[in-house]
């Protein structure tokens, strides 16, 4: 049994191993292809350390750029060079 989050409902779902359609194994990562009891639809789900850690890289990093568009935008409105 698994328990996932439907993309689609947001609603949690514990669905049985039998709606596992494949497993697929990556250097960095498990993707399970899996039927949802909620929607009806296949999602993919992505699992291991790899994968979040990389996820976790990616986030800071378009944070990080987030904030310097935001600093240059206000400088621009405030007519300060930045």
């Amino acid at each position: 049994m698994l328990l996932i989050t439907c993309p689609v409902t947001r609603t949690d779902e514990l669905v049985a191993d039998r709606r596992i359609r494949s497993i697929a194994n990556h250097p960095t990562h498990l993707a399970l292809r899996v039927d949802c009891p909620a929607c009806g639809g296949v999602h993919v789900y992505r699992t291991g350390r790899r994968w979040e850690a990389a996820r976790t890289r990616t986030a800071a990093r378009a944070a990080a750029q987030a904030s310097a568009d935001a600093a240059a935008a206000r400088a621009a409105r405030v007519a300060v060079p930045a």
